[in-house]
């Protein structure tokens, strides 16, 4: 059972505000470590200097779309393990399908709720502390 306070969760959105609704949502189960960034080129960069738990990202970003960011993460040995959920907006039966032959098997729907959030985040690390 991992404890919520020693999560490190890192965040990709490239809006703002969905970042902060992130970071608020992740406060209010008591995780704190939490790493925002607006870019997959960011968070890539952020994977390769630190260690992280678990990975949120939006589907729907100008540089890199998070399927493909997914994808990358499921290529490289040294991330291949880390938990991903996917927060799309677009939850229509073929954008999941299409996730899913892809292997993701954790989304979210956009507006993030706190109480959907912590459903996911334990289905992909474990119930928390």
């Amino acid at each position: 059972m991992p404890l919520a306070s020693t999560l490190r969760v890192l965040c990709v959105d490239d809006q703002e505000s969905m970042l902060s609704l992130h970071k608020f949502a992740f406060a209010q189960l008591g995780i704190r470590e939490v790493t925002l960034v607006s870019s997959v080129r960011d968070a890539e960069l952020m994977l390769k200097n630190g260690r992280f738990d678990l990975v949120v990202t939006d589907w729907n970003m100008p540089d890199i779309d998070g399927l493909t960011f997914f994808k990358r993460l499921e290529q490289d040995p040294d991330h291949k393990d880390i938990p991903v959920i996917m927060v799309t907006g677009n939850a229509d039966i073929e954008h999941v399908k299409t996730a899913m032959a892809a292997g993701l098997r954790f989304f979210l729907r956009k507006p993030v709720k706190p109480a959907d959030l912590k459903l996911r985040v334990e289905a992909a690390v474990g119930k928390l502390a």
